[in-house]
C-alpha cells in the first residue's frame, strides 16, 4: 500500500477520534430537559465528520444529501442505528441520556460513551466504504453493494 494511503487512513482515524471525543463532551454534559434535541442535533456532527473522511480521500467535497442517500439506501444508517431508524436511534439516546440525568456522574459518563461510539461506528463504517471506494476507483454506491456483497458471502 502506499504511504500516501496510510496517512489518509491515520487522518481520517484521527478525525473520528475527535468527532467522538466531542460526542462524548456534549452527549455526556447533563441538560435536564433539553437531551433528546441535543442528541438529535449531533446528527449534524455526525455528517460533517463523513464530509470531512470524503474529502480527506477524494479531495472534493460532497453534499450532505449524497451522504445520506448512500448511507440511507445502504442501510447503513440502520446498522448503526440498531435496526431503528437513525433520528429514531438519536432520539431515544437522548431519552436514555434524560433518565441517566438521575444517576449522577455515573449516568452522564454513561451518556457521553452511548453518544460517542454511534459516532465512531458511524465514522468506521464510512471509512470503509469511501477507503474502498478509493482504493478500487469506484463510486461511493459501488463500494457499498461490493462491500455488501464480499460480507454475505
Amino acid at each position: 500500500m502506499s504511504k500516501s494511503l496510510w496517512k489518509k487512513r491515520r487522518k481520517t482515524l484521527l478525525k473520528i477520534a475527535e468527532f467522538s471525543a466531542g460526542n462524548i463532551v456534549v452527549g455526556g454534559v447533563p441538560k435536564p430537559g433539553a437531551e433528546i434535541p441535543s442528541h438529535i442535533a449531533l446528527i449534524a456532527t455526525d455528517i460533517v465528520m463523513c464530509t470531512i473522511i470524503y474529502e480527506e480521500y477524494f479531495s472534493e467535497r460532497i453534499s450532505e444529501h449524497s451522504i445520506l442517500e448512500i448511507l440511507g439506501k445502504s442501510g447503513i444508517l440502520l446498522v448503526v442505528a440498531g435496526g431503528g431508524g437513525y433520528m429514531i436511534a438519536k432520539s431515544a439516546t437522548g431519552l436514555i441520556a434524560e433518565v441517566n440525568n438521575f444517576f449522577g456522574p455515573i449516568g452522564w459518563i454513561a451518556s457521553g460513551i452511548l453518544a460517542a461510539g454511534g459516532t465512531a461506528l458511524l465514522g468506521l463504517v464510512w471509512m470503509t466504504v469511501v477507503d474502498w471506494a478509493y482504493r478500487k476507483q469506484i463510486t461511493l454506491k459501488e463500494a457499498v453493494f461490493a462491500i455488501s456483497r464480499r460480507a454475505s458471502a
